[in-house]
Formats: C-alpha cells, sequence, structure tokens
C-alpha cells in the first residue's frame, strides 16, 4: 500500500496495518520516519508511540488546536504512569511562567501551525530559537511547547533574563545544578571562585550522560547589545551548548538573533534567514481571538479591519479587546487608519493603543514601571499618589495592562512596562518610592543565598536610579552585603554595585565619606583580583591603602597591603608579593592581631613554595600552625598541618608527612569539617600509595569516597573511583 496513494480506503489500510504492527511491537515507533495522519482516538493503547524517539504523532498533514489539546491531555496521563517516574524524579521543578488556562487554550488553537513546526524542528536540531518584535508571544509559545514535550522528558528548566537582567554564569549554573539535582556544577560555590569552562564542561557533561532534558531561556535578548553577548560568561554558556556534544534541547526566545563573538549565529541559518521568526497572528485565527474575547457583536469586516490593523499582534489585539468595549470598533478603526497613513511601525501602534488605553490609570503605571522583578500588592500601593485612583489596581487587571499569578505577584508585560516606563516624567520619584519600599522589606536572619538579599538588591539599584548614591552606599556598608557575596563567591555581582558608587577612584572624585570611599575602593579591588583583573585590582587596592593611612586605620592598613601581596603574587611578581607580607605581618604583631598574622604566615609561605624555597616554607606554615593553635583557630590549624603533611610527602619525607596528614584529618573530625576531612582521607591515600602501601591507600581513598558521596560531590567521585581502580 503506497503512503502516496490518494484511495481513501487504501490510507485506512496502511494506518491500520501500521496499528497492528505497533500492538505487535511498541519499539517500532522509534524507527517510524514517515510522517502519518492518525487519528487521536486510535492510539490510546499505543504506549510508545509518545516515548519513541521524538513526537513523531505530533506530525499531522492538518493539525488544528483541537488536536493538539487531545494529545496535551494524553501526555500529561502519561506522564503520571510509574514508567516515567523515575526518570521524572531525577529533577527539581523549575519556576514555569504562569500560564492560566484560557491563555494555554488561545495558543494552542491560534499557534497549531507553529508547535507542529517547531516540534519537527527539534527532532534534528540542539537549539531552537524564537525571536520576533516585543509582545508578538514568543514566551507563551515557548511555554505551550513545553505541555507537548515528550512524556520521558522532565519538567524543563526555565530561565527568564527579563526578570534577571544581573544575572550572571554562576546564577545560572547554580540553578540549573539545583535543578537537576547536581550539586557538583556548582561547586565553585564552595571553592569561593567565579565560574569558568570547567564549570561549564560539567553541565554538557552531565547533559550529555543524562537522557533528554529541555532548557529554555527566555528573552535572552535582555543580555545581548547589537545581537552580541554582554557578558562573557553567558557567551560561554551558550557557545558550549551550541557545539559540544550532549542530549538538551534549548529553546530560547529573544527579539534579535545572538550571535556568538566567533561571528557565527547561536542557530543554524539557512539562505541568510533566521528560522522560526515569529509573527503577528494569521487573519482569520486574530479575528477569532477577537470574538471569542467578547466582540463576537462586531461585524466580521470590521473585525478584520481591526486584525489586520495592527497586524495580528497579540498584544495590540488584547489591547484592541478592551479599547473597542470602552470607545467602540469605528472610533478604533480611524486611529488605525491614522497610524495607517503616518506609516507607524507595529510597535507604535501598540505604544499609541496602550497609551489610549491607560486612560486615568496611566501615570500609576508609569509609577509601577520601575519594579524589575515580580512584587507584591505592597509594593504597587507604595507608588500611590493622592491622585491615584483607589480602584487602580483592579482597573489595570480589567484592561489586561497588569498581570498576576493570583497568588500575591503582580508584574507587567516586558512591552508594557517598556512603553509605561518611557513615558514616566519623574522618574527620580519614582525610584525613591521603590527604594523605600525595598529597604524596609524584612530580610531573613541567616541570609544563606543572594535571593535572600535581593531586595537590598534592590533598594541599592533604585537608589541609584533616584540619584541617591549615598542611599546605595549606606546599604551596602551597614547591612554588610558585599561581605557575604564575597562569602559566596558573587564577584560579579559585588563590581555591579560597588562600580556606581565610585564614578572617580581618586579622592577628589568621591562622592561618599571618605570611610565608605575606601571600603568600597577595597571591595571593589578584591573581586576584581577574584574575577582575575589583577592591575585593575592593584589599582584600586592601592588607592584603598592610601585612605587607610591617611585615617590612621592599621587593621585596614594591614588587609589593603595583604591585598596587594594576593594581587601581585597574581601577577606573578613573588618578590614585590613578600615585601607585603612581611610589612602585613609587622604591622599585625603590633596591634595584636593574632588572626591576620597567622593568615599572613600561610600567605607567605604559599609564595616560597610557588619560588621553592622549600625551607621558607616550611618555617612559615608551622608559624602560622602555631599562632592558630593559640588562639584556638581549628580549622585553620588543620588546614596547616595539612598544607605541612603534603610538603613533607612531595620531598620524600614520608613518616613525618603522615604524620602531619593524621593530625591535620583528626582536627577536622573533632570540628565536623566533612570537606576537610574527606580531603585528607584523599592527601593519606596518596601519601600511602607513594610508599607502596596500597591496601592502606585503598582504604583511605574508600573513606574519602563515601564522604564525597555523601556530599554529591560527584568530580571527587569520579577522581577516587579512579584512583581505587588504578590501585587494584
Amino acid at each position: 500500500m503506497s503512503k502516496n496513494s490518494e484511495d481513501p480506503a487504501a490510507k485506512e489500510d496502511l494506518q491500520q496495518e501500521i496499528l497492528k504492527l505497533l500492538r505487535k511491537n511498541p519499539d517500532l515507533a522509534r524507527e517510524i520516519e514517515v510522517t502519518i495522519n492518525l487519528n487521536i482516538e486510535n492510539i490510546e493503547n499505543i504506549d510508545q508511540f509518545a516515548v519513541g524517539n521524538y513526537n513523531t504523532f505530533f506530525n499531522f498533514e492538518t493539525p488544528s488546536g483541537d488536536e493538539l489539546i487531545k494529545i496535551i491531555e494524553y501526555l500529561d496521563q502519561r506522564r503520571k504512569e510509574a514508567s516515567n517516574q523515575e526518570i521524572l524524579s531525577r529533577y527539581n521543578p523549575s519556576n514555569l511562567p504562569y500560564y492560566p488556562e484560557k491563555l494555554k487554550q488561545f495558543v494552542t488553537q491560534n499557534r497549531a501551525d507553529e508547535l507542529r513546526k517547531d516540534l519537527t524542528y527539534l527532532e534534528n536540531h540542539r537549539i531552537l530559537l524564537l525571536s520576533g518584535i516585543g509582545g508578538v508571544g514568543k514566551s507563551t509559545l515557548a511555554r505551550a511547547l513545553v505541555d507537548l514535550r515528550p512524556v520521558n522528558v522532565p519538567e524543563p528548566f526555565w530561565f527568564n533574563f527579563n526578570q534577571n537582567q544581573n544575572a550572571k554564569l554562576g546564577d545560572i549554573l547554580e540553578k540549573l545544578a539545583a535543578y537537576m539535582k547536581a550539586p557538583y556544577i556548582a561547586s565553585f560555590k564552595a571553592e569561593r571562585r567565579e565560574p569558568g569552562k570547567t564549570d561549564v564542561d560539567k553541565l554538557t557533561g552531565e547533559l550529555h550522560r543524562r537522557s533528554e532534558v529541555w532548557l529554555i531561556f527566555d528573552d535572552l535578548s535582555t543580555v545581548l547589545e547589537d545581537q552580541q553577548f554582554t557578558d562573557k560568561g553567558i557567551e560561554l554558556l551558550f557557545s558550549s551548548l551550541r557545539y559540544n556534544d550532549h542530549k538538551a534541547k534549548v529553546i530560547v526566545t529573544s527579539r534579535t538573533l545572538p550571535k556568538l563573538e566567533n561571528g557565527e549565529s547561536l542557530v543554524d541559518v539557512i539562505e541568510g534567514e533566521e528560522k522560526h521568526h515569529l509573527n503577528g497572528l494569521r487573519k482569520e485565527f486574530a479575528v477569532n481571538y477577537l470574538v471569542s474575547n467578547g466582540l463576537d457583536k462586531v461585524g466580521t469586516q470590521k473585525l478584520e479591519e481591526l486584525a489586520v490593523g495592527v497586524d495580528g499582534h497579540p498584544l495590540a489585539l488584547r489591547l484592541l479587546v478592551q479599547l473597542v468595549k470602552e470607545y467602540g470598533a469605528n472610533d478604533i478603526l480611524e486611529d488605525l487608519s491614522m497610524y495607517r497613513d503616518q506609516m507607524e511601525d507595529t510597535i507604535l501602534k501598540a505604544r499609541k493603543l496602550f497609551d489610549k488605553l491607560a486612560g486615568n490609570e496611566k501615570e500609576f503605571l508609569e509609577h509601577i514601571s520601575v519594579y524589575r522583578k515580580p512584587v507584591a500588592i505592597k509594593a504597587l500601593k507604595a507608588m500611590f499618589t493622592e491622585k491615584t485612583p483607589r480602584d487602580s489596581v483592579s482597573k489595570l487587571l480589567n484592561k489586561s495592562l497588569l498581570e498576576t499569578n493570583h497568588n500575591g505577584s503582580y508584574w507587567l508585560h516586558p512591552l508594557i512596562q517598556e512603553f509605561a516606563y518611557k513615558g514616566l516624567k519623574d522618574i527620580t520619584e519614582a525610584h525613591a518610592n521603590a527604594y523605600i519600599y525595598y529597604v524596609l522589606f524584612p530580610l531573613p536572619k541567616k541570609p544563606s543565598k543572594i535571593e535572600d538579599l535581593q531586595s537590598l538588591i534592590e533598594a541599592h539599584y533604585h537608589a541609584c536610579s533616584a540619584g541617591r548614591v549615598d542611599l546605595a552606599a549606606r546599604i551596602l556598608y551597614h547591612s554588610n552585603v558585599c561581605g557575604q557575596l564575597e562569602m559566596w563567591g558573587n564577584f560579579k555581582t559585588i563590581v555591579e554595585l560597588c562600580t556606581p558608587l565610585l564614578p572617580n577612584i581618586s579622592l577628589e572624585g568621591r562622592i561618599i565619606s571618605l570611610e565608605c570611599h575606601g571600603y568600597f575602593l577595597g571591595i571593589l579591588g578584591i573581586a576584581c583580583f577574584k574575577l582575575g583583573i589583577a592591575e585593575e585590582a592593584i589599582i584600586l587596592i592601592e588607592e584603598a591603602l592610601k585612605i587607610a593611612r591617611l585615617r590612621e586605620n592599621k587593621k585596614g592598613e594591614a588587609n589593603q597591603l595583604g591585598n596587594l601581596g594576593l594581587a601581585y603574587q597574581q601577577l606573578g611578581d613573588r618578590r614585590k608579593s613578600i615585601e607585603y607580607y612581611k610589612q602585613v605581618i609587622k604591622i599585625t604583631k603590633d596591634i595584636r592581631d593574632q588572626l591576620g598574622e597567622g593568615t599572613s604566615y600561610v600567605n607567605l609561605g604559599n609564595v616560597y613554595l610557588e619560588l621553592g624555597e622549600i625551607e621558607q616554607t616550611i618555617i612559615n606554615y608551622k608559624s602560622a600552625g602555631q599562632i592558630f593553635r593559640y588562639v584556638g583557630n581549628k580549622r585553620g590549624e588543620g588546614s596547616c598541618f595539612s598544607n605541612l603533611g603534603i610538603l613533607y610527602s612531595q620531598i620524600g619525607n614520608i613518616d613525618e608527612g603522615i604524620d602531619f596528614l593524621e593530625q591535620s584529618l583528626n582536627i577536622f573530625k573533632d570540628v565536623g569539617d566533612k570537606i576537610g576531612e574527606k580531603n585528607q582521607y584523599m592527601n593519606l591515600g596518596i601519601a600511602y600509595k607513594n610508599i607502596g602501601m596500597f591496601k592502606k591507600s585503598i582504604d583511605c581513598y574508600e573513606k574519602s569516597l563515601k564522604i564525597s558521596i555523601e556530599l554529591e560531590n560527584k568530580s571527587d567521585e569520579g577522581d577516587l573511583l579512579g584512583n581505587i581502580g588504578n590501585l587494584f
């Protein structure tokens, strides 16, 4: 029976024969390459059809929204079955955007062609780009695709750049690590360093090992400028997803086509045109939308003119519904005719419709446009003025100009926010009100992640936007935000927060107090040092050192000299680094800062080790260990013993090396430091291996392995298994 036959009976026979084959051997679904127009009612007994190589049965010749809705229901049922639970349980749920049933029906019905096209595209490509002008429905189309993913694909990872405009590579990797239940991907946090290629490789390696998973990055154009990535770390991530081998399907929404540093596009490009550029709805779909949203009494011809007048733009259609209800179809058609005569583009038409619809609530809408993230009702009310109608929130919701998840969060459609912010007259006052709202926001008693400090970061942003840099500085200075971020390794965020406070690093250009100026210079210098920008770090730290000496702040002077020692060490000027560390030791002795003195001896020992001066290294490590023991710093003492143990083992003094490592192990056990304990077992395993005591070495490696499994440290787990295998 030919698949090309036009005989209806032959088509029916072909379909029935295929169904018989699939019932006998469901695995055949994996091999199907032809497009089959199956009746949805006939697939209920073919389990593997939805779990095969891909969604073959979605390739309808004439797909309809109703058919896709039935498929979604079928897939939801399949995902609940036990056969998929083991796969799906390996992932934490992601924060998918709010997707009301009405919007789901609209997108599925009106974007059926696009959905089929995109699912087909994903069969043969790693990265799908949904591009188009703002408000055309890129994000909602991506959300609709989530419901049509294969049943054995877990709920996708979703990252919205518009709601995370300050996000860096580390923020994304940390969220991916939590989503995939793979903490080792974010090990850079515990190691207090900025993530790089090694960490991105961990991610793509994990994506290669696992079965298919979807990663959705919404509104990527937020971090693009002239199609280029503004952040090298994020570009590194997408470059890796573009070129490395893995099983993930990546969906990106962006107004523009992203390009990598090498000049190549993020996605495949054919004949100079990007794929999957999303346009407005076709005329018949746009008319159906207007009818289904309450304009059924308007004549068909007028509805068609309305739909064509806004080029089927979904946001403009949404505005049209409310405007026609308020002003009538004839009035709005006159406006659209005028826009057409003036050759207005789609976005400008939408902007003018927005202005007309906003009405008395326009000023209030402009004020709340300063918020960068979804907010509570209290944040909206913080923007009320004497002129603001008390029912403004409910009116904006009714006009579809304000969105909510009905669970206490409110936000603006990105394009509505853009329109409103451009019309904001008193930007300073609006940002000042937002600052007051955020600065009074209650904080967790023990913040443990950057999200816990987000209200202070937002308060800082609004203070700077209002021109009150002094308030922004006060937030960071008195709340120790930078100290917490430094502890968690968020150095790029520190740079972003401190840079607006120091328009000129010299004393003549300071706009905050001398004490604050020196503090932020030092913090910014350390962040630059951690990010590998040593030359810039030295300039900043030297300015901070001048201020510390000017204020006769000995402790501050010692801190900045130590930072200069670290910076020059990173640059490779070790002799200069030694000079600075020796100055620190002298000052810390004078002011009886024993902890600072001990740390400086460790730093000095590290530089001598790099120079190969072993005797000086041992002297400084031992001096540090004695000080840490005297002041009761057990971890510091344990780390010094570990350094000495490794050093003695490397120079052939194995017995003394093992003795120091065992002392270090006991200390870390006493203080309950599992990471330190794991590391010492690993170091002992290496020492015993070097003297041929393989059974003892295996015993130490296995103890380290057990702790690595407890800590979910996949990297160390892999290394230890390899070491044990080699010894056997």
